[in-house]
């Protein structure tokens, strides 16, 4: 079994994070008076929320089994994976499907037809490349990471809210997280 010895400025981080995503979640609905409309951190239904969680966890379910052998040999980090759950998440897609999209979308609205979704998928490729200087990616990982991207978009799309993306996003690397884990310890 794991064994995990944190150090007290690691818990620290630990409960600034918490203290974080407790305010970023208290916020929903209420950043358009700060200039933040952009950033669409709205609520979305229970419903939505479930989907989202339930979605990104079945994505990265079936990434980890397509793809575990790209997960075997990389050693753990809780660390890493603490950040890759909660402020990674959370602060891709306030850029991504928030600001970017938003932007995107509001710059096409206008000129072309189904703006929302070549705005979705362009935004989707631009969050893709952004990972490709992580040291050791792969090809097939930025093909499942734009596949990703477009998952995310569709459900900002479908909630127009980034909340619904940053559930199935934390969720999708949770459940990566766990399965490389579990994969290291065989």
């Amino acid at each position: 079994m794991f064994r995990i010895s944190v150090h007290p400025l690691e818990l620290a981080g630990i409960g600034f994070t918490v203290a974080l995503l407790t305010l970023a979640w208290a916020g929903r609905g209420r950043l358009n008076a700060f200039g933040l409309e952009f950033l669409a951190w709205r609520k979305t239904s229970t419903r939505e929320s479930a989907e989202a969680l339930i979605f990104g966890s079945v994505c990265g379910l079936a990434v980890a089994l397509l793809f575990q052998s790209l997960y075997k040999g990389a050693p753990f980090k809780w660390q890493d994976a603490w950040i890759g759950i909660t402020l990674g998440p959370l602060m891709e897609e306030a850029i991504f499907r928030g600001y970017l999209f938003g932007m995107a979308e509001c710059g096409l609205r206008n000129r072309v037809p189904q703006a929302h979704w070549i705005a979705g998928t362009a935004i989707a490729a631009v969050f893709a490349i952004c990972h490709l200087p992580k040291a050791g990616i792969t090809g097939l990982q930025i093909g499942v990471i734009f596949a990703m991207g477009l998952v995310y978009g569709w459900l900002r799309i479908k909630s127009n809210s980034t909340t619904a993306p940053f559930l199935a996003h934390a969720a999708y690397n949770a459940v990566i997280l766990a399965a490389s884990a579990v994969l290291v310890q065989r």
